[in-house]
């Protein structure tokens, strides 16, 4: 039996350090200064609730950090109207390779795997304009949840969005206000 306990913890020991040079050659080390011009990326989670996503930045920069806690987490001095935490993992920040820093008189450039950049000013609140349609989503016994088809003002018919009464009541008051009536 300790001949088996032996083999099963060897055979453990070796595929563990398998898998973490498997995982380690993914990995980036990499350290910012305070100062220095990073890009960062916007995970889902970020992202304020309510607001359709697709209208959102995803990735935004150049930023400067602010400050340092540690090699894993910075705090970054973000664009004005974003509403979220400015410190940031490693993982979520990229080194800034532009040409030109931020505050100066000529507009940003970026090289090579940087286009994807948006220089945008940070945009208004969206507004609910009108519910153009309802949909069933789950029915209990005591209870219908329902998801309604909301249409954005200044925004085109094509660019509505599925959100539920949690999220409605974000925007507007109360959902039959703004539905549609039959007629």
């Amino acid at each position: 039996m300790k001949k088996i306990h032996d083999r099963v913890r060897d055979t453990l020991q070796k595929n563990t350090k398998k898998y973490k040079e498997k995982a380690n050659e993914r990995k980036r080390d990499v350290e910012y200064k305070v100062e220095d011009l990073v890009m960062t990326h916007l995970k889902k989670e970020r992202l304020s609730k309510g607001k359709p996503r697709k209208f959102l930045m995803k990735k935004t920069g150049p930023c400067w950090i602010v400050h340092k806690f540690g090699p894993n987490a910075y705090e970054i001095e973000l664009l004005q109207g974003l509403d979220i935490s400015p410190i940031f993992n490693v993982s979520d920040l990229f080194p800034y390779k532009g040409d030109n820093v931020p505050g100066s008189d000529v507009g940003l450039t970026t090289e090579g795997d940087e286009g994807w950049v948006k220089n945008l000013p940070p945009s208004q609140p969206l507004k609910l304009e009108s519910i153009l349609g309802t949909k069933v989503i789950k029915k209990t016994r005591k209870k219908t949840y329902n998801e309604y088809l909301v249409k954005w003002s200044g925004l085109p018919t094509k660019d509505a969005t599925w959100m539920n009464e949690e999220d409605i009541f974000k925007h507007c008051t109360s959902i039959a206000d703004r539905v549609p009536q039959v007629s």
